[in-house]
């Protein structure tokens, strides 16, 4: 008994399971397959006949309908099956990856753009909060950890492979190869066990702002918009920081961001499962904030190198380890308000972040505008976490330790 006993609880604390596999694989070929499409929407938008500002709003109209739909996605991935949720957002993604190969007008596009944007809302809300159930609890930052280190390597793939097949195959092919890959993740949510329970509250019918955007998190959820912000900036504006400097070879500092991320996020949320996240935190302000400061005064590619290096310490570290706070806050039944709220605040920094840049860059310069934005970190940063977890641990002390 006692030895059967000794296996259960390995069992229950033991992350590499085959369920928590097939959902690492699940989430990382759903991005990938919407990273395949991104970069070349605005140019097969002019194809049709846009022009290129018309374009670039095409471009964004999906993560506008997503961000607009993100808290009804998460009372929706609270209140019923989430893998009937995620398959058949996956099947409605499939058919806008179709219509995307036979629009006939921008019109057209613009129609599949936006619906696409409200499955991708459901689709990453509820896929976030779905793999939540095959992590151990003791082991939560971790797990979640790895599931991030999944979307930043969706992200060098997807992309890649999508402009390929453009280039080599045309934007057909591409469209169709995409739509088989949402085909495929249906097939591989099938393999997943899940067993929904139907959860039962009173005062089910009156409105609880709660039960779509969870008001105890926005303040974290707004810390990771604020290191979206640094994400923003850094797409947006590294390169024309490059040509205005004359260094070359500037996207090492994508290369160099992303090796670190692989080699270090694990490792974190092993460290916030056993330590907190205080001391994730902290110091995650600070080095993202060091990392801004040498971008603002990079005049070779070391700087910019040693630039991403730091980043991936500091926000790469940062921002899951907000995510998996809220988690352990709120518990997995929510799970869904908990992944919305926290997109939500991504969503924010991402979209505010370029203009802004843009009007602080032209007039002051990009010094500036990566040293405001490294004072905003620590100052701003800093501080609204210290005050929102000291507030925590007094008034919710079990969800802070």
């Amino acid at each position: 008994m006692e030895i059967r006993a000794r296996e259960t609880d390995q069992e229950q604390t033991r992350l590499w399971n085959k369920p928590y596999i097939l959902v690492l694989l699940l989430s990382t070929l759903n991005q990938s397959v919407t990273q395949m499409v991104t970069p070349f929407i605005s140019k097969y938008a002019i194809s049709l006949g846009a022009s290129m500002a018309a374009a670039a709003t095409i471009s964004g109209l999906m993560s506008v309908a997503a961000l607009f739909f993100r808290p009804v996605s998460g009372l929706f991935s609270d209140r019923y099956n989430r893998k009937i949720l995620i398959t058949v957002t996956n099947i409605v993604t499939a058919i806008c990856m179709c219509l995307y190969s036979v629009a006939n007008g921008v019109a057209m596009l613009i129609a599949v753009r936006i619906i696409h944007g409200i499955a991708f809302s459901f689709s990453s809300v509820a896929m976030m909060a779905f793999n939540t159930m095959y992590i151990p609890k003791e082991r939560l930052a971790e797990g979640m950890g790895w599931m991030s280190l999944g979307i930043v390597v969706s992200c060098a793939l997807g992309p890649n492979l999508g402009l390929w097949l453009v280039e080599n195959i045309g934007f057909h092919a591409c469209f169709i190869t995409a739509g088989l890959g949402c085909l495929l993740t249906t097939v591989i949510i099938l393999l997943i066990p899940y067993k929904h329970s139907e959860k039962k509250s009173t005062g089910a019918n009156r409105f609880d702002i709660n039960n779509f955007i969870s008001l105890r998190i926005f303040p974290y959820a707004l810390l990771t918009g604020l290191f979206s912000c640094g994400n923003g900036l850094v797409n947006t504006f590294l390169t024309l920081l490059g040509d205005e400097r004359g260094i070359r070879n500037i996207g090492l500092f994508f290369t160099t961001y992303s090796i670190v991320l692989v080699c270090t996020r694990p490792f974190v949320g092993k460290l916030q499962d056993r330590k907190g996240v205080k001391i994730i935190l902290y110091p995650a302000y600070l080095i993202a904030a060091a990392s801004m400061l040498l971008l603002a005064n990079a005049a070779g590619l070391f700087m910019v190198v040693l630039a991403g290096v730091l980043k991936a310490i500091g926000e790469g570290s940062g921002a899951p380890a907000i995510q998996a706070h809220c988690m352990k806050q709120l518990g997995r039944d929510k799970a869904g308000v908990v992944s919305s709220t926290c997109f939500i605040g991504q969503d924010i920094g991402n979209a505010i972040a370029p203009p802004i840049g843009g009007v602080v860059s032209s007039e002051f310069g990009f010094s500036t505008m990566f040293t405001g934005y490294a004072a905003m970190l620590v100052l701003i940063g800093w501080s609204m976490f210290s005050i929102k977890f000291r507030y925590d641990e007094k008034k919710y002390p079990e969800a802070t330790t």
